[in-house]
């Protein structure tokens, strides 16, 4: 179902629900960069997927990082950091889309 791109500040706190929602969505990305890269493996995936696996995961390397931090912020209600590490991941959300899309892969949910 996507996510909403708004970025987050303190009088905007990161909620559990879109913590969960921005979680859903990046895994939904990983997902399908490893289905892509499967494919690859196994000469299913066009000629191109090595590099373009190699472009998309800079930023999916990220999320194994940022997610476990803001579920910690959130669970702590630390506001700053949560939006902070919130604002980072929608960055890296709409970035890792846009990469893929432009190399013709289609990764994650709508946004």
């Amino acid at each position: 179902s996507g996510i909403s791109l708004a970025t987050k500040t303190i009088n905007n706190p990161v909620t559990k629900n879109e913590e969960a929602q921005i979680e859903l969505a990046l895994n939904a990305v990983v997902d399908g960069l490893r289905a892509y890269k499967k494919a690859c493996a196994e000469g299913s995936a066009d000629k191109n997927c090595k590099i373009n696996v190699a472009q998309i995961q800079v930023y999916t390397r990220q999320v194994e990082i940022l997610v476990p931090r803001l579920r910690t912020f959130v669970d702590n209600n630390d506001q700053i950091n949560a939006s902070v590490v919130y604002n980072q991941l929608i960055g890296l959300y709409s970035d890792v889309k846009k990469v893929a899309a432009n190399l013709g892969v289609t990764i994650g949910g709508a946004v």
